[in-house]
């Protein structure tokens, strides 16, 4: 009795997620193609080729492979019978043969099926499913001799967890092999999106998506079982933290389908080098105590268990990390794990691989190797960006044994300094001097000066500008001609205090001469450092493209070098962030963003928050609700949890600001501005400006607007004495509005004008646009003023310019806010949008200023106090503006407003 389960077309099961882009692959197959689909348990092979053979218009022939199939009579009958019953009973000549005979001969049994296939009408697949079950050799010839023979028309499908030993050099060469493997089959990160869009119960944000993507590197199982699991928000972390450690149920599964079908030498060699972050034979021989290593890696590479070949000869492997986290749960023994990481500590510095010798080396808890590697690499490692490393070795020896050695005091303070973590910095280095001059002067010595430059970084990353210049050239006096790292470090801080002083020109010389010497000495990310600092300089120059160019030179050196794994990556792509988003690419912002946060996501997430707040900037640009106040409880979680530099905070209060102020959420702006810190005497440079002007919004926003027009002359005065061109843009908008707000026109116009003048030789579009939609009414009062302070021609081609760009700008409330004046009054009037009656009985200036103020939310108190008039006189107006409007109360005239106001401002 033969099951009808084997070779019937499986159903496809509940939810299954269609994927098109296999699919169109699939159907893009010829029919004298063998299509082979290859990968490990779980991704999925068999519900794609389902899913492809339901939709196919051409009969299919399925067989569903088991152990027993390895029988070459099993085999032959299922196989004859499955392509009988897709076919319409098209083989009874063969069926009669198998019912005839015990002593089957393969060949002949499948000769007489093709025979009676080539009469076929139509094409037909046959599907050989999980065909890693087939070791029978025999079997093995009957399968090569179905697709040497088989006729046109009749094409062969085979899933299988392995290559299957079936000799198809001869295939691929002909073009007649259509591949499909692991990486083709993982989920990509649109997938796993559309995946968890439909079976959780909430929306998950895309970092978290990322985050899971990145663990599970699109392996199907892990991302369903995160959907079945996590029912709210409150358990994503917890399930993404049992996943990076090893989840139970995946476990289970692995353990089921993978671990308990290999031979006891192959699980043993696995399990001993999974702890290896990629293996070789060399060092697959040296955990594992077995010879033929590479053989062995490549046996178990081709059976399919989530072991990935890393380059074209085949040397290097890497484990699925989900499957490695669950191979190392088999080691058990301490003591033997112990060893097995000092062999791997060992072997790598034999392959010339100090970082891999020291993560073992650590593991291993082994002090002299830890305490040797660092002596050597230290300095290494840290300019490779391996903080989280250095960090643990250095946690691991102590502070006692760190103020001994000078050089271990420099990379502890270091990481200390990058961590913003500055009173340990310090602390750090004082013990160690103190020590250093009483027990080891000699040491002292030599070092003093490197001690310098340190503090002198420590100083500048805290905004001690002038005590970390003193400090820097200490040091340049200090360290010898041969100590050219140092003199680097110290020239840098040079370089940034100018800058933040405002001392644009020489800040640039000294970039461009650091530049060139760390080119000299081929270190790499001090020369991309440098040229990203002079990113931010001409970017505070205004000049966006030399910007631009200068960004493009620093992400080509890092990219040539292959070293876009490191953290100075995370600033370069940081800045194109920026730059595209100031140039209205907000895709392009946001893929920058995203991969910034690939690279910083390894050392935390505190880290995340320059990306965190250009998402959320990006979000607000888009309008997008419920993405803004995602990122927006992102970046308050950081900035609640941790100290950054000045620079990170300026930007992401100004995001923060620009949110509350789209919400009219003023009693956070409130809160915000009695808890900041008061603006500083002299804000020199862009991130001091930043901090000033979000003390500015605030100040506008709770009415007070003498003291934000103070505080902006202070801000502008600076600007312009320093050359920081784009923050003199920045304030001119401010100053704009502010006077606009304060109903002094033509100053508001004289201030536009500026930026105006300032905009034609540069791009900073979301710089002008920072005030949203009440610009367009600015612009256009500026447009329409034909005084001795006309815009010229190139001005006038420049605002009509904004204002589109403004009128397509979403409101992130879904409201309009707009300061009505003649202009907008006069167009409004003039649109199509506006009621007849309107036209005919029109509102007097005071009453559409008092619309204005209804429409914006003010009381009828609050709007007496505004015009400076007592409440009765509101009242008159009011009245009136209801009986012309031809609405009963508040709610209609808001409405109606809200028709007419958005007729000006959306107009395409």
């Amino acid at each position: 009795m033969l099951l009808a389960s084997k070779y019937s077309l499986p159903d496809c099961p509940e939810h299954t997620l269609q994927r098109p882009r296999l699919l169109s692959l699939l159907e893009q197959s010829q029919s004298d193609q063998l299509l082979l689909v290859t990968a490990p348990a779980g991704y999925g092979k068999t519900t794609l080729v389902t899913s492809w053979a339901l939709e196919q218009d051409n009969p299919v022939a399925w067989y569903s492979l088991d152990g027993g199939d390895n029988e070459p009579g099993q085999f032959c009958r299922y196989l004859v019978e499955s392509v009988h019953r897709a076919t319409g009973n098209g083989v009874p000549e063969t069926s009669k043969i198998l019912a005839a005979q015990h002593n089957l001969d393969p060949s002949l049994v499948i000769s007489q099926m093709l025979a009676e296939l080539r009469q076929l009408p139509s094409e037909l697949r046959i599907v050989l499913d999980d065909y890693h079950q087939i070791d029978n050799p025999i079997v093995h010839d009957a399968t090569r001799f179905l697709l040497r023979h088989a006729p046109a028309g009749i094409g062969i499908v085979i899933t299988s967890r392995s290559q299957p030993p079936l000799g198809l050099g001869a295939l691929r060469l002909q073009g007649r092999l259509l591949e499909l493997g692991a990486e083709d089959l993982a989920l990509t990160i649109d997938e796993t999106t559309q995946l968890l869009t439909r079976r959780l119960p909430f929306t998950l944000g895309s970092d978290r998506v990322a985050q899971l993507h990145q663990l599970s590197e699109g392996w199907p199982p892990a991302i369903q079982m995160f959907a079945l699991s996590v029912r709210d928000q409150e358990e994503v972390d917890r399930y993404l933290g049992e996943l990076e450690q090893g989840h139970a149920h995946i476990l289970d599964y692995l353990a089921e389908e993978v671990l308990e079908r290999l031979e006891p030498e192959l699980r043993q060699l696995l399990a001993r080098t999974s702890i290896l972050t990629r293996v070789n034979g060399l060092l697959a021989e040296r955990l594992s105590g077995q010879t033929g290593g590479q053989q062995q890696l490549e046996t178990a590479a081709s059976r399919g268990l989530f072991l990935q070949a890393q380059d074209s000869s085949r040397q290097w492997f890497r484990f699925h990390p989900v499957f490695a986290r669950f191979l190392q749960r088999q080691l058990s023994d301490g003591s033997q794990l112990t060893q097995l990481h000092q062999t791997a500590s060992d072997t790598w510095q034999e392959l010339q691989q100090p970082l891999e010798a020291l993560r073992h080396a650590l593991k291993a808890e082994d002090r002299d190797r830890v305490h040797r590697l660092l002596a050597e690499q230290g300095e290494q490692f840290l300019r490779e960006g391996q903080f989280r490393v250095l960090n643990d070795s250095l946690n691991w020896l102590g502070e006692d044994l760190i103020k001994r050695h000078a050089s271990f005091t420099l990379l502890a303070a270091r990481l200390a300094r990058d961590s913003f973590d500055y009173e340990r910095c310090n602390k750090l280095l004082a013990a160690a001097e103190s020590w250093l001059q009483r027990e080891d002067p000699k040491q002292w010595e030599d070092f003093e000066g490197a001690f310098a430059a340190m503090r002198a970084q420590a100083s500048v990353s805290r905004g001690q500008i002038l005590k970390a210049k003193e400090y820097a050239q200490e040091a340049l006096d200090l360290l010898p001609k041969d100590q050219v790292s140092e003199r680097i470090a110290a020239q840098l801080v040079i370089g940034e205090t100018s800058f933040c002083l405002g001392e644009l020109d020489q800040a640039m010389h000294h970039m461009e001469a650091v530049e060139k010497a760390t080119l000299a000495q081929q270190d790499i990310p001090n020369a991309a450092w440098a040229l990203c600092q002079q990113t931010e300089i001409a970017f505070a120059n205004g000049l966006l493209k030399k910007a631009a160019a200068l960004q493009a030179r620093a992400q080509r050196l890092i990219e040539e070098h292959h070293l876009v794994g490191l953290p100075i990556s995370e600033f370069i792509y940081r800045l194109k962030g920026q730059l595209q988003w100031e140039a209205g690419d907000l895709d392009g912002a946001a893929e920058s963003a995203r991969r910034g946060m690939q690279i910083n996501r390894k050392v935390g997430e505190r880290w995340l928050l320059p990306e965190y707040t250009l998402l959320l900037k990006v979000a607000l640009a888009r309008g997008d609700k419920d993405e803004c106040l995602e990122w927006m409880e992102r970046v308050e979680h950081l900035l609640s949890g941790e100290q950054y530099h000045r620079d990170w905070v300026a930007n992401a209060d100004a995001a923060r600001m620009r949110v509350w102020q789209a919400l009219e959420n003023t009693e956070a702006i409130a809160t915000w501005q009695e808890q900041a810190d008061p603006v500083a005497d002299r804000p020199s440079n862009h991130f001091e400006q930043c901090y000033g002007r979000n003390h500015v919004r605030a100040l506008i926003s709770l009415h007070r607007y003498s003291d934000a027009n103070r505080l902006l002359g202070r801000l502008q005065q600076v600007a312009e004495e320093c050359g920081l061109i784009t923050d003199q843009l920045r304030n001119h908008v401010l100053a704009a509005h502010l006077a606009w707000l304060r109903e002094r026109r033509e100053k508001a116009l004289e201030h536009l004008r500026a930026a105006l003048t300032i905009m034609l030789d540069s791009e900073l579009n979301a710089s002008f646009l920072q005030i949203g939609k009440p610009m367009i009414v600015l612009l256009k009062a500026a447009l329409e003023d034909t005084g001795e302070q006309a815009l010229n021609e190139a001005q006038t081609e420049k605002a009509q310019k904004l204002i589109k760009l403004a009128q397509q700008q979403p409101e992130l409330g879904g409201g309009i806010r707009i300061e009505l004046d003649e202009t907008i009054v006069r167009e409004i009037l003039a649109s199509d949008a506006v009621p007849d009656f309107l036209r005919h009985s029109p509102l007097t200036p005071r009453e559409w200023q008092v619309l204005n103020a209804i429409h914006s939310g003010l009381s009828n108190e609050r709007i007496a106090r505004h015009f400076k008039v007592a409440p009765s006189t509101i009242k008159t107006h009011i009245r009136s503006l209801y009986q012309k409007l031809d609405v009963k109360d508040r709610q209609q005239a808001i409405a109606l407003a809200e028709q007419l106001l958005r007729s000006v401002q959306d107009k395409p």
